[in-house]
């Protein structure tokens, strides 16, 4: 077990900011707000660490075109990491790391047994296999994109089928899991090529297990010549963890799960209260 830390409340004391290079940001529960809207501060704060020459990253769970476009309309110089750090693309350099097709085609033929709507993300194409919608409609949020940004979703679909026809990486599957999800997750865990992420609403995320978001901030910082000493993380959920242990600076929001706040140099204000604004205004130089 990681050890915990004895994080400093940025509410109550003050604190000195840091010579940081590189800012990496989750989404959901952290720099969106519960109106999935980002805050004036936030957008402000933003824009100064870009300005001053500091690399500012968007980290998510969610699917690298959605959080390529949220990137895109806070501004067109930050970097993005998507599918819970399974994609990536910094200066213009992408890097995939797919799940293995026999571990893809495997997870599938279970998840298919239990009759649990799964959607299988590919970079532009997303199957599910029910007719039930994707929170947010990512279709519609990607539709003015050019035509590399954007998103097509097919419901209804026989995944395992479709993953063995269909070539195309395919980088995350989110499965919902309806009540059951201690019982699928005890299946899917020993499946070689995998790790999950489990939800307190219930939902499990399968990526390959050669990807998380700490390893994909700790390639890009490799690109770019980062120390992770450099590296300040902000985040709230249970995969934002190796994204910490990618990061020399770790931020937690005060809406994040125990988890996250145990391992956190720092707690700011919640995602309501712009909390990455100001961790941002207080923390970096």
């Amino acid at each position: 077990m990681a050890e915990r830390r004895c994080a400093v409340d940025l509410s109550r004391e003050s604190v000195q900011p840091q010579p940081v290079a590189m800012v990496c940001l989750d989404l959901d529960g952290t720099l969106f707000n519960r109106s999935k809207q980002i805050g004036q501060l936030s957008r402000r704060q933003i824009q100064r660490c870009l300005d001053q020459g500091v690399e500012v990253a968007v980290v998510s769970g969610r699917a690298y075109q959605f959080a390529y476009k949220t990137a895109q309309m806070i501004d067109s110089r930050l970097s993005v990491i998507g599918f819970v750090g399974a994609y990536r693309c910094f200066h213009g350099q992408a890097q995939g790391e797919p799940i293995p097709q026999a571990a893809l085609y495997e997870a599938l033929t279970l998840l298919k047994r239990e009759d649990c709507p799964v959607f299988m993300k590919q970079l532009n194409t997303i199957y599910c296999s029910h007719d039930v919608p994707l929170s947010g409609d990512y279709v519609a949020y990607t539709a003015d994109q050019p035509p590399q940004h954007r998103i097509v979703l097919h419901s209804n679909q026989d995944l395992p089928v479709i993953a063995q026809q269909n070539s195309d990486p395919v980088y995350k599957l989110l499965v919902r899991a309806r009540g059951r999800t201690e019982a699928i997750a005890q299946q899917l865990r020993p499946l070689s090529g995998i790790r999950i992420f489990i939800y307190p609403y219930g939902d499990i995320e399968v990526i390959s297990a050669q990807a998380d978001k700490g390893i994909a901030i700790r390639e890009a910082a490799a690109q770019l010549g980062i120390q992770q000493t450099q590296i300040l993380g902000i985040g709230d959920s249970v995969n934002d963890l190796p994204m910490f242990a990618g990061c020399g600076l770790r931020v937690a929001m005060d809406n994040a799960v125990d988890p996250v706040k145990a391992q956190a140099d720092y707690i700011t204000l919640t995602n309501d209260e712009d909390g990455v604004g100001e961790a941002l205004r207080r923390l970096v130089l």
